[in-house]
């Protein structure tokens, strides 16, 4: 058995040891299992949170929720080294995948534009391995978002601002702070154009129904941008010990070596075919950029091979290619098109509930 201890900010007895594996897309994940001794069920339960939260800080609360949701216990009875007496505790123990618990990690980072959401995954072993999906702010019409296939190369700690507009090339520059557009963190992605991924100083808009606001990086919310960066520091960029940066509020920057580097995809689809506890479903997007028409795509600027439009034909592949089953060819047909003309963006469409809506037998 492996066994590894971790410290923690209060003083509890927590070890990690190697368990049982679990089904993956590339065969098998193992769980470790972490334990902590306590008689406090919810001191348990917070030292957990805060632990796996320190080390891997981009974990979804879905995640911790499952994580938690494992937990066993048992009775420990101790002799006290200070007293001689009889000490009644418990240890804790919970299940957590091992990818969770690895020291180097990682990622790719998907930003679809219509959909103003990233979904963030992990590259482990051979699995791609969903982390969590956050809200974005994305360019305007007028200065767009990019697709296109990135690495990341850079990040900025409490960056100043220049307004690009150049009307305004006479003020001078936000500097480093709350205020600044940027916000507290950038990750670069895009040489050519200089876009990135970076905080915000109208964090009320992350949340907007409408959400091209931008002129042409991402937004993301203060609380996941400082994830994103405690979790770059800590288990990405390991050409160079960046630690000093974690609770520094001064402006600097870091430019990867190639192992820090990890890949940016940045796509342009106007509806998603997925599934969740309640079943499989479409969600419609806006077509934020008018792409239907392509004389609005500029095929120098974008990657057009990851632009992908509502249409009945790209409907029926995508669910073919993820679930084919439950529906006819002439069932599908009918729904697709039904999609397509009748549907509202932005809400999701269970085929369960559409075949039934329908009438399909």
């Amino acid at each position: 058995m492996r066994l590894f201890t971790f410290s923690l900010i209060i003083l509890l007895n927590f070890s990690v040891a190697y368990s049982q594996n679990a089904e993956s897309k590339s065969g098998k994940i193992s769980f470790e299992k972490l334990t902590v001794e306590t008689s406090d069920i919810e001191q348990a339960d917070a030292s957990l949170r805060e632990h796996i939260t320190d080390f891997f800080p981009i974990i979804s609360e879905n995640e911790i929720e499952s994580i938690i949701s494992t937990r066993e216990s048992k009775d420990i009875i101790k002799i006290s080294e200070e007293t001689g007496d009889t000490v009644y505790t418990k240890e804790w123990s919970f299940s957590v995948k091992e990818n969770y618990l690895t020291d180097t990690a990682k990622i790719l980072w998907e930003l679809n534009i219509p959909q103003f959401q990233s979904n963030i995954y992990q590259l482990y072993k051979d699995d791609t391995i969903y982390i969590d999906t956050w809200n974005h702010v994305v360019g305007t019409i007028k200065t767009k978002t990019l697709t296109g296939n990135f690495e990341a190369f850079r990040v900025r700690n409490w960056p100043s601002w220049k307004d690009p507009d150049p009307k305004k090339a006479h003020l001078e520059a936000t500097p480093p702070g709350p205020k600044n557009p940027l916000g507290l963190f950038t990750v670069w992605y895009d040489p050519n154009s200089l876009r990135y991924f970076h905080g915000t100083n109208k964090p009320h808009l992350i949340d907007n129904e409408d959400r091209d606001l931008s002129h042409g990086c991402v937004r993301t919310g203060n609380e996941n941008i400082g994830r994103m960066k405690n979790f770059l520091i800590k288990r990405v960029i390991k050409s160079r010990d960046l630690s000093g940066w974690l609770n520094s509020k001064k402006s600097m920057q870091f430019d990867f070596a190639d192992e820090d580097r990890f890949p940016v995809r940045i796509i342009y689809k106007t509806f998603d075919i997925n599934s969740d506890e309640n079943g499989n479903y479409v969600e419609l997007y806006e077509d934020v950029y008018k792409y239907s028409n392509p004389k609005n795509i500029n095929p120098k600027n974008n990657d057009v091979s990851l632009i992908t439009l509502t249409t009945v034909e790209n409907i029926k592949e995508e669910f073919k290619r993820e679930f084919n089953k439950g529906l006819t060819e002439e069932q599908l047909d009918f729904i697709a098109d039904w999609l397509v003309n009748n549907g509202n963006e932005y809400e999701k469409y269970y085929f369960t509930d559409l075949k039934n809506k329908f009438l399909m037998h």
